[in-house]
This record gives structure tokens, sequence and C-alpha cells, in this order.
């Protein structure tokens, strides 16, 4: 089974994708109290709330609170697991804006998946990939565009 992807397809717009407390809490194991304590610390932020309607948070403070917690799990104090959480959300913009200019595809197989990043230069002669394979196991292959069968 041969499936392709462009990176030309839409996405689903993120900021609008919201979740209740509720949701937080079953998805990242957070309780509403730890939630609320981390508010009140300043480290997260809910969107801003309509009169009567429960806690709502952004993907991207999910994936905050996610990591914070991860961190928090590997023995980090709750400041450092913040401190290393906010240093990892600082780094997606750049990655998101790499993989939107560079990746040009996705082929997935049954053996492994491909990510086309292009050409490795200017000069167009070497074609890089991201492997995945079967066993989760990731590396890069370049190879030479003369010897590349289509």
């Amino acid at each position: 089974m041969m499936t392709d992807f462009s990176p030309d397809e839409s996405f689903i717009d993120t900021n609008k994708l919201i979740f209740g407390i509720g949701q937080v809490q079953q998805i990242t194991g957070v309780s509403g109290r730890q939630l609320r304590y981390w508010e009140a610390q300043k480290y997260i932020s809910p969107l801003d709330q309509k009169k009567g309607v429960s806690r709502q948070y952004s993907l991207r403070t999910l994936f905050l609170i996610f990591h914070i917690n991860r961190f928090i799990e590997q023995g980090f104090t709750l400041q450092a697991a913040v401190d290393h959480a906010q240093k990892f959300d600082a780094q997606i913009p750049a990655l998101r804006k790499f993989l939107r200019g560079q990746l040009k595809g996705v082929t997935i197989s049954d053996d492994k998946t491909l990510l086309d990043f292009g050409y490795l230069n200017h000069h167009h002669d070497k074609h890089v990939y991201g492997v995945i394979d079967q066993g989760g196991e990731t590396s890069f292959e370049i190879k030479d565009v003369a010897s590349q069968s289509h």
C-alpha cells in the first residue's frame, strides 16, 4: 500500500481547536486543581471565558500543559518544567516554518515512510529524504538525482 501526501493540501486551522477543561484533564492527566494553580501562577492561560462557560484552552496551551506535566514526571520542579516546556514551545514556530518551506511531500509504503525534503543545495544534484522505518527508527537518506528512478 502506497499513500502520498503533498504539503499543499489544506490543513486544519489549529487556532479553532478548543478544548474544555474536562477534555484537557482527560488528555493530559493533569487535574483541574493543578490547572487552576498553574493559571494562578501565570504558567498557562485559558481562552477568554464567557460567563457560565467552563474554562477552555487552545491547542497550543494543551501542548504546553502536556509538556509541563511530562517534565514534572521526569523529576523536574514545576518552575523548571515550565521553563523547559516554554523553551520547547518557542521552538515550534521555527520547526513549523522549516517544514512548511522545505517539506515537499510524504510517501507511506508498507515498509517505510519517506519525507521528501527536496534538494540538498542549489545544484539540484542530490535529494534529501527523512526515513521512518517499520520499527519507528528515523534517519536521513541523500540520493543522487541522476540515480533516482521516477
